[in-house]
């Protein structure tokens, strides 16, 4: 029973590990559904860096089978010497220029997709609207053009242009909407910027992503994204105090 046990201990810890990706909606392994210009370029980051680091994981441990198993003892005693290898020139310099070559790969595809993440795109009059993301301790403040306000829930229209302009009250907050794009810091002091342009009507969910103090975990958002017209509607009923 004591030599199963640790047998045991592995099965079940793999058995949790294995809980928490199932549970997730995309098996844990692929980043949420993007619903935003910005977010689809984040993901398609990622999606190459893991196609890659995948291929190099499954490279690596087919070929540390395959060695374990040519070199084996083969019944020979402890105190007899295995096949001497030597050096490979040729294949010493692949798996040096290999390496090189694969992270030049990532840094280009990457520094192609950044200006288009940051850069806001153009929008013409009408098409974009402007909104202070304020954090505090422990939740969202929303301002809207013309006066309007709300709190953790930001109503925004879909297929138009959503300037974000973020800053905090208090400490260091982090905002994250994981199908729209990236996290971006609201800091002290300090003004900071993202930008959506979301592209299917519904409600996504975030949340800070910054620890800043014991209701951190409380500090839910919801982004919900409406046609222009309710927006519209939307934005007249809270200017009205509605």
């Amino acid at each position: 029973m004591r030599r199963k046990l640790p047998l045991v201990v592995l099965v079940v810890l793999l058995a949790l590990v294995a809980e928490g990706a199932a549970a997730a909606g995309n098996g844990g392994f692929a980043p949420p559904a993007a619903h935003s210009p910005n977010a689809h370029r984040i993901n398609d980051a990622y999606y190459i860096i893991f196609g890659l680091t995948a291929g190099i994981f499954v490279l690596v441990e087919t070929l540390l089978v395959v060695f374990i198993w040519r070199y084996r003892s083969r019944g020979r005693p402890r105190t007899v010497e295995g096949a001497q290898v030597h050096g490979h020139m040729r294949l010493e310099l692949m798996w040096t220029a290999g390496p090189v070559l694969i992270l030049a790969v990532i840094a280009a595809f990457v520094f192609y997709k950044l200006p288009w993440i940051a850069d806001v795109p153009a929008a013409a009059a009408g098409e974009r609207v402007d909104v202070t993301v304020e954090g505090h301790q422990f939740y969202w403040q929303f301002d809207y053009p013309n006066g309007a306000h709300s709190i953790n829930d930001l109503y925004v229209p879909v297929g138009k242009v959503v300037y974000l302009r973020i800053i905090s009250a208090d400490v260091a907050h982090s905002w994250w909407i994981p199908q729209l794009g990236g996290k971006t810091d609201a800091i002290p002091g300090r003004t900071n910027h993202t930008w959506y342009k979301p592209d299917k009507t519904g409600v996504y969910k975030g949340q800070c992503a910054e620890l800043c103090g014991v209701l951190h975990g409380q500090m839910f958002i919801n982004v919900t994204v409406v046609s222009p017209e309710e927006f519209d509607r939307w934005i007249e009923q809270k200017k009205k105090g509605a």
